[in-house]
């Protein structure tokens, strides 16, 4: 019998038990019984959790700077079309929006396992960050240029990958074990914080940040902060509409963050999730132990590499 799909990807562990003619499919979780040396230190207010160390960059920001890094090379094979302008802040708010759960990403992007940071409700309320800077529609003309596409195509394909392969190794990129250790790591550290939100310590600091808020919020308020904003709330803020916050949509939401300190939640969840990520599963940390823990320095290399060679910006594009 195979195991499903689901089964696989989640690490469960199946026996099946043969009698009478017929098979019985028993599931047994395998236990989180491997202990984690954390990769950060313990930190509130940047939110930083066990495994951060082994998250790469992400997608988009990774991206760009290998296609820019490669330039010079494909220029020597005949493809000369130089990347259009693009900014890290841009970029990295694009692999935020990229990497959702919501598009059924089992490893999103670490921000959304973190709650609401009072310096984001001051910024920008509940609006996610400006991809504005991600330049999608110059990138995606770019790639889609009929004479770009010719002259790949007749272009040396070995020599063309060959390029790639230099790019990525000189910034540092293309480990699979490390691509591998580094979803990991972010489908654990969300999962860390779904099952955080559940305890009982955590639904307890809820129901206060319930009471606190509700001395100030206009409308029906969600069990959790995680719920925030809701349906309601992102049709009177029109979320979808604005491109800039509210002073309204700001108010509530730097009340929202002060009600979660005060009533012990962000603690509590911090705590929560922190714990959980200590042990893994014998599968995972075998993934994990196969990478570096200290992906911050591809960050930099990466952050770095834009900063240097990408095109100025438009003037306020941030």
């Amino acid at each position: 019998m195979r195991p499903t799909q689901r089964a696989a990807k989640t690490g469960t562990l199946l026996l099946v038990v043969a009698g009478l003619g017929a098979a019985v499919l028993h599931q047994l979780p395998e236990p989180a019984d491997q202990t984690i040396r954390p990769t950060a230190e313990r930190d509130l207010d940047t939110w930083s959790m066990p495994l951060d160390g082994y998250v790469q960059p992400g997608s988009s920001e990774e991206a760009y700077a290998v296609n820019l890094l490669v330039q010079p090379c494909l220029v020597d094979q005949g493809i000369d079309s130089p990347m259009p302008w693009a900014t890290l802040d841009g970029l990295r708010a694009q692999s935020v929006v990229d990497e959702t759960p919501e598009r059924g990403n089992p490893s999103p992007a670490l921000a959304w396992s973190r709650p609401l940071s009072a310096d984001d409700a001051a910024r920008r309320g509940y609006h996610a960050p400006s991809t504005d800077g991600a330049n999608a529609s110059g990138i995606r003309a770019w790639g889609q240029d009929p004479e770009r596409n010719a002259a790949y195509t007749a272009a040396d394909g070995a020599e063309v990958d060959r390029c790639y392969r230099a790019a990525r190794r000189s910034l540092g990129t293309g480990n699979g074990e490390a691509q591998s250790a580094s979803q990991t790591a972010k489908r654990l550290t969300y999962l860390a914080a779904e099952d955080a939100r559940r305890t009982p310590e955590v639904r307890a600091a809820a129901m206060r940040w319930r009471q606190c808020l509700a001395l100030t919020a206009t409308q029906e308020l969600p069990d959790d902060p995680h719920g925030m904003p809701t349906t309601a709330m992102r049709q009177a803020f029109a979320l979808e509409a604005r491109t800039v916050a509210s002073d309204d949509e700001i108010a509530l939401a730097e009340q929202d963050v002060a009600c979660q300190t005060s009533s012990g939640y962000r603690a509590a969840l911090y705590d929560a999730q922190w714990d959980r990520l200590l042990h893994v599963t014998a599968t995972d940390a075998a993934v994990l132990g196969s990478a570096d823990g200290d992906q911050a320095a591809l960050a930099d290399r990466v952050a770095a590499t834009i900063e240097r060679l990408a095109p100025p910006a438009p003037e306020g594009v941030d």
